[in-house]
């Protein structure tokens, strides 16, 4: 029996290769984009869940007093300090390093190392895959890779012994392990002691100011955290004989969802991402079966003699819904399968896009399941409906235009229509907000002139040959400037104590500042920023009063503050000349005020910035240069030469500002992506459905229409009366889809603190599109049956 369902089922599909064809397309695509979108889905919500006792790990924050936000940055006191605490398993820290190895003589940046402490390796799991961690914790300049750091570095040869360079002091690979999983928060390529980072940071041990480290804590099983940090704060208080701070804890497993940290060492996610494709993911699947549903039904009157003839042999309706859901799951097999090869084609790009590392191996659970299921979902959604419809066919009422439900099956084809367009009109509706959005982003940033700059930062083998002194680093980096500026295709080249947008770390309450008038129970964080006078020419910052910084050094102790920072701490115009300077007693004066722009990102409210150019407060190890137009090849080669010249030990590491500013919505520009390819895909299968009865109804009118002809309608009436019913149909599912997309796109735009207002025009254009898409759809097949010649038409009935 199943043989002979099998055996119809293949001349069935045979039989109408364009409906086939149809199908298979959407179906395949659909499959494809759906089985990324869950093992995406699958990933971001298993983030760190496959650590042991994963839900007993926390990050240590800190909350300070007047800062509504806890810090995800401690100092290093505090991890002795909970150590002390009875209801601790275990502390361990972590602290980024950055740097310069040497392998062989050959040099290689170093951006995402870390240093943890020897407890490391007790709270978090790993592989190894040569050597022994335990022997990592016995020497102070130990090292550890990960598989595929190793291969980088020496090949396929065991590195575990060898000693190398890094920046300046030597170090013995200790172990290999493999590499973190693609859903882990904590991403890194090397370890180092956490000894071997305070050998030349000795004040970090009773710095209680000094938030440079993540702390984590295991704690003992069912543990009252809340409890267990106000205890931790008392005992923190105590040992630092400071009370404005207090101890908070984040569970590991919701690190990957906290879009509001300001760490930029984690990877995040959006739980309302993974909600937006999860839908997306059943929309196309749902959009593609539409059309095998819709084309089925629109052939039952076609299939009405097949049918008929099995019934009266004797077919059961059993047998014959056998028969209709083995049709519908030979279909979505064969499309599964070439899902399957647009998925390893497309692979490549899909992990680039999404900043991961998937791989289709036939040993993984999880892909098998998501195959299966995909296989299980469209099989049912495509196969029971027809299948019901079809095996309890009445002749009469299908002479009668009536499906099995008693209404007529037209109407049951244009429902379907419409929600196929509803979905594909969100699509786009959802496009241009995202767009529109990520364009709020470029225009806020447009207060400052971001082209042609780029950035590099001193190397740290640099900063440790002098000691960190923040003297001999200023010195240093002012003849790099010099000698940068010698060059014609370099405007300008400032120096500043980080980047001017992106995470801002930097920042101090209100009470390390002075100004007239003060308010002394002001509880506001104040990001400081050091800035070369020369950068007022590189960035063209938006003075809203006053003056950039003198070149002379005539403004070495004044301030420039942004309108935030004005606003917040109560200071009132005419700002310019009014006293402001740090707390310890020096004497400086505001000079200018600049326009807000976003130096975190839209998530974020402008916080309050100051802008010194005094470099004896700050450590200025970053450098911006400011290149002539259409020269950019050129004076990155004068770059390097000076690179070369300073710093031979270490590879040069640059990024043009436009990049650096992308890196900030790096997630919104992902996504935006994601749903623009969602949108395509979902137009593409709406539209080839759209066709698919386009050219049914053309099929089925052709008696109709040859008649038409003989009595003298033109092509352009005929096309018409063939396009209209079809429009009629995109204008209504427009209707619908415009509320629950400006539902749905609101809830969006809630995440961000600047957004842009969902204008009217936006559902017009899109409308519009829809309508376009449709006719171009409908158009061609419409045409091509008005031009027809009626003789063969009639002839042919």
């Amino acid at each position: 029996m199943l043989k002979n369902y099998i055996r119809t089922a293949w001349r069935s599909i045979l039989y109408n290769k364009t409906i086939t064809l149809i199908n298979l397309f959407g179906l395949s695509v659909a499959l494809a984009a759906f089985i990324f979108i869950a093992l995406w889905v699958q990933n971001e919500l298993s983030f760190d869940s496959y650590y042991k006792d994963a839900k007993d790990i926390y990050l240590v924050q800190m909350k300070f007093t007047g800062d509504d936000q806890a810090n995800p940055l401690t100092s290093l006191p505090v991890a002795e300090a909970l150590r002390e605490e009875t209801k601790v398993v275990n502390v361990a820290r972590m602290a980024r390093w950055m740097g310069t190895l040497n392998v062989n003589g050959q040099l290689f940046n170093q951006k995402t190392g870390i240093a943890v402490d020897n407890d490391w390796f007790e709270i978090f799991d790993y592989n190894v895959i040569s050597g022994d961690v335990r022997s990592f914790n016995e020497h102070p300049y130990s090292v550890i890779f990960t598989q595929s750091r190793a291969r980088q570095l020496f090949g396929d040869k065991d590195p575990v012994g060898q000693v190398i360079k890094l920046d300046t002091t030597l170090y013995q690979v200790k172990a290999i392990v493999k590499d973190n999983p693609v859903n882990s928060s904590i991403q890194f390529d090397m370890l180092v002691p956490m000894a071997a980072r305070l050998a030349y940071r000795k004040g970090d041990y009773n710095n209680w100011t000094n938030l440079s480290y993540r702390t984590f804590v295991k704690v003992q099983p069912n543990t009252d955290i809340n409890a267990f940090t106000q205890t931790a704060t008392r005992h923190a208080h105590e040992l630092s004989k400071l009370t404005n701070f207090s101890i908070a804890g984040q569970p590991l497993p919701e690190l990957h969802f906290d879009t509001d940290s300001s760490d930029p060492v984690f990877r995040r996610g959006s739980r309302m991402a993974v909600f937006v494709f999860s839908v997306l993911g059943i929309l196309l699947l749902i959009t593609a079966s539409i059309n095998y549903i819709n084309l089925t039904i629109a052939r039952a009157n076609a299939r009405a003699k097949e049918i008929s003839i099995r019934k009266i042999v004797g077919g059961s309706r059993v047998q014959l819904f056998c028969q209709f859901l083995t049709e519908s799951f030979l279909l979505c097999l064969f499309a599964l399968s070439i899902s399957i090869i647009i998925m390893g084609l497309s692979l490549p790009s899909f992990n680039a896009l999404t900043e991961t590392n998937f791989q289709l191996s036939v040993a993984s659970t999880i892909l098998w399941r998501v195959l299966l299921g995909a296989l299980l979902f469209t099989t049912l959604v495509n196969g029971v409906f027809p299948a019901l419809t079809l095996s309890f066919f009445k002749p009469l009422d299908y002479l009668q235009g009536y499906s099995l439900l008693k209404f007529r099956n037209v109407l049951l084809r244009k429902g379907l229509v419409v929600f196929q367009f509803v979905i594909g009109v969100v699509f786009i509706i959802g496009t241009i907000i995202i767009y529109l959005q990520m364009d709020l982003a470029q225009r806020s940033a447009a207060h400052y002139d971001r082209a042609q700059v780029v950035t590099f930062d001193i190397p740290s083998q640099v900063l440790q040959k002098m000691d960190y002194d923040p003297q001999q680093i200023n010195l240093f980096t002012e003849a790099i400037r010099n000698d940068l500026e010698r060059n014609s295709f370099i405007e300008n080249v400032a120096v500043a104590s980080t980047s001017i947008e992106g995470n801002l770390l930097n920042s101090s309450g209100a009470r390390n500042w002075y100004w007239e008038g003060m308010d002394t129970t002001l509880k506001a964080q104040i990001v400081h920023l050091f800035l070369s006078a020369e950068a007022g020419n590189i960035f063209n910052f938006q003075l809203k009063e006053g003056h950039w910084f003198n070149k002379d050094h005539s403004d070495k102790k004044n301030y420039i503050l942004n309108e935030t920072a004005v606003r917040t701490l109560g200071i009132r115009p005419p700002y310019a000349g009014q006293l402001f300077a740090r707390n310890g007693g020096d004497t400086g004066q505001i000079i200018g005020v600049i326009k807000d722009y976003n130096f975190r990102s839209l998530y974020n409210k402008v916080g309050p910035m100051v802008i010194s150019n005094n470099n004896n407060d700050e450590l200025a190890s970053v450098l911006f240069a400011k290149i002539t137009a259409g020269n950019i090849p050129r004076a990155m080669d004068a770059i390097a030469g000076t690179w070369k010249r300073f710093a031979p030990d270490a590879p040069l590491e640059y990024q043009f500002m436009n990049e650096a500013f992308d890196n900030v919505y790096k997630n919104d520009l992902k996504i935006s992506k994601l749903v623009l390819l969602s949108c395509c895909i979902s137009i593409i299968i709406s539209a080839l459905g759209l066709f698919g009865l386009a050219t049914f109804v053309a099929e089925q009118r052709r008696k109709e229409i040859g008649i038409r002809k003989v009595m003298g309608a033109t092509v352009a009436q005929i096309t018409v009366m063939l396009s209209r019913d079809f429009v009629k149909l995109v204008v209504f599912a427009i209707v619908i889809a415009s509320p629950i997309a400006w539902w749905s796109m609101n809830k969006w735009l809630q995440n961000f603190v600047y957004r842009i207002n969902i204008s009217w025009w936006i559902f017009l254009v899109a409308g519009i599109l829809a309508i376009l898409i449709s006719l171009f759809t409908i158009g061609f097949q419409s045409v091509k049956a008005a031009m027809a010649n009626p003789v063969k038409s009639l002839r042919r009935e």
